[in-house]
């Protein structure tokens, strides 16, 4: 048996765990959130983490120590939403450290980056954006540790369509009975409620934006608000989470800026509802599922914004290479899903030492 320490909230219970809650063999999993039952009780020789030290945002090196002298193999699952992996001084403790995305030039991870991402450094030195409170995070030092970095699966993987009021039901009843009862709150059929092709949309380009509280990673949204307020191509502003759900079925094009990290669920959102996906640059990354292959599977623009909007005219314009890329990037995000379960069985071997 392999026991599962995991932060229960919403993204671990709909995003991150469930390749875990829909396993073949889920049972092989003791999965708990409690460190002191992981400490003094268990007594498994394999312990996976996932999204541990998000809240509060601060490694425990005590418990790892702890941990590493514990068990024999240490997985660990980064939360972050971005190529950054913030907690490396994890990485000595465990035997293997999953992100979501990784920089493709993992000599990145030796660097420290203002307000922890590559891309809110870029709009620090561009800008001079300066965070309320800036936060100092470790980088790694020991080449070595770079070897255990590897990628896992992204927000791609997670319950569609977004449901506050079932998400956080089934979070809640979680923490009492176990992640495992979230099942009963997942949709049933995953594609059941995706776009069909050839359907008429109503908008051109939805750009509703929310905003997270540090500015240097807000900032790229504040720019593109900017610019967007006064075009009559953009939806703009705040609805409620159906609303957005009615809109985004019916656009033609999602701008998905980045947030905490490069990856959005609105990526996916995008993809999943055949709408163009238009988004930053990602081609620093690689992530699984992977949708993001230059003007094939979405459309890139630069970081300082200055072709997005010409990029979203172009598209709205020329119908046909539009609906090819969506249509591309459409089978590339279902064929990848339905190998979710041989990509983890590999991941688990690899944890196991098998």
């Amino acid at each position: 048996k392999i026991t599962v320490l995991a932060y229960y909230d919403r993204l671990s219970i709909f995003h991150s765990l469930k390749p875990l809650l829909f396993y073949k063999n889920s049972r092989i999993f003791k999965f708990t959130n409690n460190p002191d039952y992981v400490l003094n009780r268990d007594k498994n020789s394999v312990l996976i983490i996932f999204r541990w030290f998000i809240k509060p945002d601060k490694v425990d090196l005590d418990f790892m120590k702890k941990v590493r002298k514990k068990y024999d193999r240490v997985a660990f699952f980064n939360g972050n939403a971005g190529g950054a992996i913030l907690r490396p001084e994890i990485l000595p403790y465990v035997d293997l450290f999953y992100s979501k995305a990784l920089y493709k030039d993992r000599s990145l991870y030796k660097k420290a980056f203002y307000g922890d991402e590559m891309f809110s450094e870029y709009y620090h030195d561009k800008y001079g954006v300066v965070d309320d409170v800036e936060i100092k995070r470790e980088v790694v030092t020991d080449e070595n540790q770079l070897n255990k970095l590897r990628l896992s699966w992204n927000i791609g993987v997670t319950d569609f369509p977004n449901t506050k009021l079932r998400q956080r039901v089934g979070v809640a009843l979680s923490r009492v009975f176990g992640p495992k009862i979230a099942k009963l709150f997942y949709h049933r059929e995953f594609w059941k409620d995706s776009g069909k092709p050839g359907v008429k949309k109503k908008y051109k380009v939805h750009g509703r934006l929310g905003f997270p509280a540090k500015k240097s990673i807000h900032f790229q949204r504040k720019l593109i608000v900017d610019i967007i307020k006064n075009s009559s191509n953009f939806l703009n502003g705040r609805v409620d989470q159906k609303q957005f759900n009615k809109e985004i079925k019916e656009s033609k094009i999602i701008l998905s800026p980045f947030g905490w990290g490069e990856l959005c669920k609105r990526d996916f959102e995008a993809v999943y509802n055949r709408a163009l996906l238009l988004k930053p640059d990602m081609s620093h990354l690689e992530t699984w599922p992977d949708i993001f292959v230059e003007n094939k599977t979405y459309v890139p623009f630069k970081w300082d914004l200055t072709d997005m909007e010409s990029k979203a005219a172009y598209y709205l314009e020329h119908e046909s290479e539009r609906e090819d890329i969506i249509e591309a990037a459409f089978v590339a995000y279902e064929t990848q899903l339905s190998q979710l379960d041989n990509r983890f069985d590999k991941i688990l071997k690899e944890i196991v030492g098998a």
